[in-house]
């Protein structure tokens, strides 16, 4: 029988603090959700779900230690430094 294990993983201090960086230059208001490692066992299968930040209905994709992040799929990356800019576009 295949176990499915789904970890909470924690936002590492660098990504929270470009993410608040950016919500308050934006000033705009975001949902955060944390990713998490999931796992199937007793298989060696292993997916890492990204963290999110919801913006009305546009969901900002990111991992730690990345720097760029993903808008609503994984199809194309934005450089991380430029977050505010697409936070100011959805106010």
């Amino acid at each position: 029988m295949l176990n499915i294990i789904n970890q909470k993983i924690n936002l590492s201090p660098e990504l929270r603090k470009k993410i608040n960086w950016a919500k308050n230059y934006s000033n705009i208001d975001i949902k955060v959700e944390r990713g998490s490692i999931i796992r199937l066992e007793p298989t060696n299968v292993a997916y890492v779900k990204p963290h999110k930040v919801k913006i009305k209905d546009t969901e900002f994709l990111f991992f730690n230690g990345n720097d760029s992040f993903y808008i609503n799929d994984l199809n194309t990356f934005y450089k991380l430094n430029e977050l505010y800019i697409y936070f100011s576009r959805l106010k």
